[in-house]
């Protein structure tokens, strides 16, 4: 499923690898691959095989759960149409609480002690994944697993999950993104050798440039 998922992300334009140019981040740091999953929402086809993967991968590993979660923003569309075709309730999770009205930073209805399975789609450090368990610990919601589309597998994300006691169960991931990118070629050796460089210390290699 991994590898698949791959391809049709870089079929799509969806993921894009630059090593010799690289992308600024939000965070100012550069890096030599940019994931927009939201392309994923115009193709309707793939936007089905995404969310029968989701459920796939929730019936697989039994994932227990009261309510689905999507991480705002771009988590939510997918908890969404999972919530839809599972006929499931859901919630969203906001950055950070509101500072007018009702100040929440959780959105939906929901009940005290109740577990969410989140969705986000995309995790690089996991930072919107640590504000988006303090919003629910707020809350005084649980939730012990996150799904994503992709999971850059950096170490400070699974150090971060850890921390927060999170299992995450991704679709496809940076390992299969950069295998698919070869095969389909997307990069070449050299390439994929700076992919890898990137990936096991981004701040330094990005300081390179």
């Amino acid at each position: 499923m991994k590898m698949d998922i791959a391809r049709n992300l870089l079929n799509l334009g969806a993921v894009k690898f630059s090593p010799q140019n690289p992308f600024t981040y939000a965070s100012g740091l550069k890096g030599p691959i940019y994931c927009d999953n939201r392309t994923i929402l115009s193709h309707v086809e793939f936007r089905d095989q995404v969310v029968a993967a989701f459920i796939e991968v929730i019936k697989q590993n039994k994932l227990s759960f009261d309510q689905l979660g999507g991480i705002a923003t771009a988590g939510i569309p997918h908890a969404a149409f999972v919530a839809d075709r599972m006929k499931k309730p859901m919630v969203y999770v906001r950055p950070k609480a509101k500072d007018h009205g009702r100040k929440n930073q959780v959105e939906g209805d929901y009940k005290p002690g109740q577990k969410v399975l989140l969705f986000e789609d995309l995790v690089n450090q996991g930072a919107s994944l640590e504000d988006s368990m303090a919003g629910l610990t707020s809350a005084e919601l649980t939730c012990d697993a996150c799904l994503c589309v992709v999971d850059y597998e950096m170490q400070s994300a699974k150090t971060r999950l850890s921390e927060l006691s999170i299992h995450l169960y991704s679709l496809t991931d940076f390992s299969a993104l950069t295998s698919a990118a070869f095969e389909l070629n997307l990069i070449n050796q050299d390439g994929l050798n700076l992919l890898r460089e990137w990936h096991a210390d981004p701040k330094a290699w990005s300081a390179k440039f």
